[in-house]
């Protein structure tokens, strides 16, 4: 049965009318916030997906539409299987699958540029609720990347589901500096081996 709707009478604008505002501005977000202040959560955000086959610009330029920075790479029964980045897409992996395998960028696929899953940082959900935004930082750091997945996993069956994701863009965004610390130029061949080291 189609719905039924119904017009709302349109009242007229006085004049000198003013903009309603939020009682008390957000709570600026600090390094001792709760860690779910940065994070993005699936239950209200839809992450988006591409597929392991899909060539690298035709999923940078779904990233440019949906307006995020990454990609759950899934297959065909909707597993993650990776991730990609536009980071991915536009550093040096394609420009070395260029040189290297002398394959034009256009036949570049997202699985050749992709985190594999394996290689994917996750965090526990009950350990995220606990959590502060400066544990996630180190977190994140610490394993030198720029997003973590948080998982809720089914005590019976042993199954994950991603439920949110952190990344260093948003928080520093967030927090009004960047917080992925910058690798300075070497000076010498000494230096950049400690620096690799």
């Amino acid at each position: 049965m189609p719905y039924s709707f119904e017009t709302i009478k349109c009242i007229s604008l006085k004049p000198q009318s003013t903009l309603g505002h939020p009682t008390a501005p957000p709570e600026m977000v600090k390094l001792d916030s709760p860690a779910a202040a940065v994070m993005t959560s699936f239950k209200t955000v839809h992450p988006i997906t591409t597929i392991p086959e899909v060539p690298i610009d035709v999923a940078l330029k779904k990233m440019k539409t949906a307006g995020v920075r990454l990609l759950f790479v899934t297959n065909a029964a909707d597993q993650i299987i990776g991730l990609v980045t536009a980071k991915d897409i536009m550093g040096e992996r394609p420009i070395q699958i260029t040189r290297q395998m002398r394959v034009p960028r256009a036949d570049i696929t997202v699985a050749a540029v992709m985190t594999p899953q394996p290689d994917i940082c996750a965090l526990d959900a009950l350990a995220v609720r606990d959590a502060r935004v400066g544990d996630i930082v180190e977190t994140l750091n610490a394993q030198n990347r720029q997003h973590a997945l948080v998982v809720e996993t089914d005590k019976a069956t042993q199954t994950q589901r991603v439920t949110g994701m952190f990344s260093t863009s948003q928080i520093s965004k967030l927090l009004g500096y960047n917080v992925t610390p910058e690798v300075r130029p070497a000076g010498s061949l000494a230096a950049l081996v400690e620096q690799i080291a």
